[in-house]
């Protein structure tokens, strides 16, 4: 009986491992482990939220990249710089303004932002190097970010992403 119980343990902990998803931080696509946490879905919808991490060279980002935060259902998105000063245990993501012409109504001081981690399958805190190709961590969490959102109200709160964590769920090459 033991045997069986540790064999069955031992089976459950290769086939967790072999299937963790390997892949770039710029090709990875996160989806939220709690979807129903979504504020802006009405009852009965559910949306389809994704990030994504694009690579960027302008000043935006202290990284190569910034976070994409899309709901596919609906259409929309926002992008966000990453700040992560060196000296400091936690980098921040803060809204930037959509590319054209300036908006008039786009303050950024008053635009939601975030802290932002990254963590391992063990929930131990990761940081994807800013240098080179990173590769993705299995979970993010930008907690925070939906209160922010539903505070802003810029849209009719009908972009409020869920909190909690998101998972690596899938490779965009």
């Amino acid at each position: 009986m033991i045997r069986t119980a540790v064999a069955l343990l031992l089976l459950v902990s290769a086939a967790g491992s072999a299937a963790a998803l390997e892949c770039p931080l710029s090709a990875g696509v996160y989806t939220p482990i709690d979807a129903d946490d979504d504020w802006s879905a009405e009852d009965g919808v559910v949306n389809s939220w994704e990030i994504t991490h694009p690579r960027r060279t302008g000043g935006e980002s202290d990284r190569p990249w910034v976070i994409r935060l899309a709901e596919g259902r609906q259409k929309l998105a926002a992008e966000f710089g990453v700040a992560h000063p060196p000296g400091f245990g936690m980098a921040h993501v803060f809204m930037i303004a959509p590319p054209g012409p300036k908006e008039k109504r786009f303050d950024a001081t008053k635009a939601p932002s975030a802290p932002l981690y990254y963590f391992g399958d063990d929930l131990k805190r990761v940081d994807p190097e800013g240098e080179g190709e990173a590769k993705a961590p299995p979970l993010l969490q930008l907690p925070g970010l939906s209160k922010a959102f539903w505070d802003w109200k810029r849209d009719g709160r009908r972009f409020v992403p869920p909190d909690g964590l998101w998972r690596l769920t899938g490779c965009r090459r």
